[in-house]
């Protein structure tokens, strides 16, 4: 029976909103204590790792979401399914445990700090034993929302507890990993619950029948990864590690707010494929355009709010050592909207039908146009220049993908909603300057009264020019209370 697609983004949004409230309590303690020769390291090794986990995972991770959806009412299939998918993530993981030794033994740069490169690597261990999307292809978001906010409120205690000074990079590197996906391990024992070895048989599993349709999603994986993953990387070979945790602060609270106004997606992705299974086209089409919808009214005001209130954000979050991270992080926000607006075109629409080759192509545009440019740009302008290149990335995937579904993609792209989000967001940035011109008091207070103000003048604009989401979300809740 499917389960309501309220309840699971309601559930994801709080799972997201997790990720979005401890960073900000960890992040500035964090940039204060290691500093930023440090957070550009831990940064720089991460992004290292990173490389070689969306190789060992093969776009594994992607596809297995859309097989889960696909088949999760048939529980023998399920059972062999997950089976095969977990032996295969488990082999590729292997290998890359190789690559990082060899990386250990003739990287110089890795040889500055071998143990902080390892703990970090462990990250490929917890990945694979995770079957994060087994849970998601069958919706099990309840589970991934509790499972998460226990687990990081674990990981919260014991960085405060072991992470003093500058000496304690490693702890930092330990939280990094198990504060992200350590709790990895009890979705692995979970399972038990989902699937019986009775409905396994080892002589009828087919491990590598997965490697194809993989390998196709993992292209677009690399695509998507590559650049995203390359940036830091530059960075720190072209300058220092300085440069990387300038860049690191800037997209910091931008990588947050992108998870917040696309974790609709980690919802609609595997009901969407689920309906094309079943022949629901029509409901299909209608769930794409509200999607699509509601990603402008979150992703519209946050890249507002970023650019508005970057400077409160940064000193308050980061400290003062990274205030030079400002204009790059500005310069960025509307990554937010971009991100928001391909993944409803990419990851909701065009891969669950089949055409994952075309988001690739997209992405490959967007690829080589960020690498072009943090080569022109890096050398002169350092991290700023490498937030131009990721925003020009962004934007050109982004218009890229518009412009080849433009004849059959079911969305309209701007019409009244669309339009008044826009003018409420700019209704909001503007309330925010006029605080912080006029209210001159502490940053936090000031910080803490420009985000309730803000949020408030979006809203009741919204609710006032009877926009159709925001209109319906308050009438439903009224009829709820009418009926209690």
């Amino acid at each position: 029976m499917a389960k309501s697609i309220k309840k699971n983004y309601i559930l994801n949004l709080i799972h997201t909103g997790t990720s979005l409230f401890f960073p900000l309590i960890t992040f500035p303690y964090i940039c204060r204590v290691i500093g930023v020769e440090g957070v550009g390291r831990v940064n720089f090794f991460n992004s290292i790792i990173g490389y070689i986990a969306l190789f060992t995972c093969l776009g594994i991770p992607m596809y297995a979401i859309r097989e889960i959806a696909r088949i999760r009412d048939n529980r023998k299939e399920l059972a062999k399914t997950t089976t095969e998918i977990l032996l295969l993530y488990s082999f590729l993981t292997l290998i890359g445990f190789f690559v990082v030794t060899i990386l250990c033994i003739f990287v110089p740069e890795i040889q500055r700090d071998v143990p902080l490169f390892l703990v970090l690597s462990l990250t490929l261990f917890f990945s694979a034993i995770g079957c994060e999307w087994f849970y998601q292809g069958i919706e099990d978001f309840a589970y991934i929302t509790i499972r998460g906010i226990v687990v990081k409120i674990i990981s919260v205690i014991l960085l405060f507890l072991f992470v003093k000074s500058q000496d304690d990079l490693m702890y930092y590197g330990l939280y990094c990993v198990f504060g992200t996906v350590g709790s990895n391990i009890f979705n692995f024992f979970r399972l038990r619950k989902y699937i019986s070895k009775d409905d396994i048989s080892i002589k009828n599993l087919k491990i590598f029948r997965h490697l194809k349709p993989a390998i196709q999603v993992f292209i677009f994986s690399v695509t998507v990864g590559f650049y995203i993953k390359l940036n830091p990387i530059l960075l720190g070979f072209l300058k220092d590690d300085v440069a990387v945790g300038l860049y690191s602060a800037a997209i910091k609270v931008m990588t947050i707010l992108i998870s917040l106004s696309a974790c609709l997606g980690n919802v609609m992705m595997p009901r969407l494929s689920n309906l094309l299974e079943n022949d629901s086209e029509s409901e299909f089409k209608r769930l794409i355009q509200k999607s699509y919808s509601l990603t402008l009214l979150l992703a519209v005001p946050l890249t507002f709010g970023l650019i508005t209130t970057a400077p409160y954000i940064i000193k308050l979050l980061c400290g003062v050592d990274f205030l030079d991270s400002i204009p790059a992080s500005q310069i960025i926000a509307p990554i937010i909207l971009m991100v928001g607006i391909s993944n409803v075109i990419g990851i909701q629409y065009l891969y669950p039908k089949g055409r994952i080759s075309l988001v690739t192509l997209c992405c490959g545009i967007g690829a080589l146009i960020d690498i072009l440019l943090c080569v022109i740009l890096v050398p002169s302008m350092s991290f700023v220049g490498t937030a131009i290149a990721y925003l020009a990335a962004e934007s050109f995937t982004t218009l890229s993908m518009i412009y080849f579904t433009r004849r059959d993609l079911p969305i309209s792209f701007f019409n009244k909603g669309h339009v008044l989000c826009l003018i409420g967001a700019i209704l909001m940035s503007l309330s925010v300057i006029i605080i912080q011109q006029t209210l001159k008091i502490n940053e936090l207070y000031s910080f803490g009264i420009q985000v309730v103000v803000g949020v408030t003048v979006y809203l009741l604009f919204l609710l006032i020019t009877k926009e159709e989401i925001v209109s319906g979300l308050l009438t439903t809740i009224v009829k709820k209370k009418n009926v209690k």
